[in-house]
């Protein structure tokens, strides 16, 4: 797990200086949620269009009954939750290495923004869009994309949860 860790910090510093497919975002979001997918950084929005990438894949390869358009917008607005605090490249590897080494226990300190944002950016994202007209399916995958319990009862979750965990 520490290489695939290694390996994602410098995805995220090579993000940096990548451009955005915006021909690709296009294809899923509207101009107000292109707008609001900006918001996110850089190297983020670059992960979810990783996630978005690998999402259409697998959806072809295992060949799921589900709309690949709202596939495609629910994997690009996944982290949207992060917009409303920007953790940078050093913050969040510390994080996730100081999560892995207290077990968890990192977690009692989410009075400190950057914890907070880490473990509940799903939350965020879910409250920024639920009054917004989203699907149910959109929805569920922005607020539990990172809690396994809820993976079997949407494929789209399934979909989405297992590429963010590779990207």
């Amino acid at each position: 797990i520490l290489m695939y860790r290694v390996k994602q910090f410098f995805w995220g510093l090579k993000s940096l200086y990548k451009k955005i497919d915006e021909d690709f975002i296009e294809r899923f979001l509207t101009k107000d949620e292109r707008d609001m997918f900006k918001q996110l950084k850089i190297n983020d929005q670059h992960h979810c269009i990783r996630v978005c990438k690998d999402s259409l894949e697998a959806n072809k390869n295992f060949e799921f009954n589900i709309n690949e358009y709202i596939l495609g917008k629910a994997a690009l607005l996944h982290d949207i939750g992060k917009t409303k605090l920007h953790l940078n490249l050093f913050e969040k590897s510390i994080i996730v290495i100081l999560d892995k080494l207290t077990s968890g226990r990192i977690r009692k300190f989410e009075n400190i923004k950057q914890i907070d944002i880490y473990f509940n950016h799903p939350k965020i994202g879910y409250n920024i869009l639920k009054d917004k007209g989203y699907s149910k399916e959109v929805l569920e995958v922005v607020r539990y994309h990172h809690n396994k319990e809820k993976l079997r009862h949407n494929e789209y979750l399934s979909i989405i949860a297992f590429c963010d965990g590779k990207n």
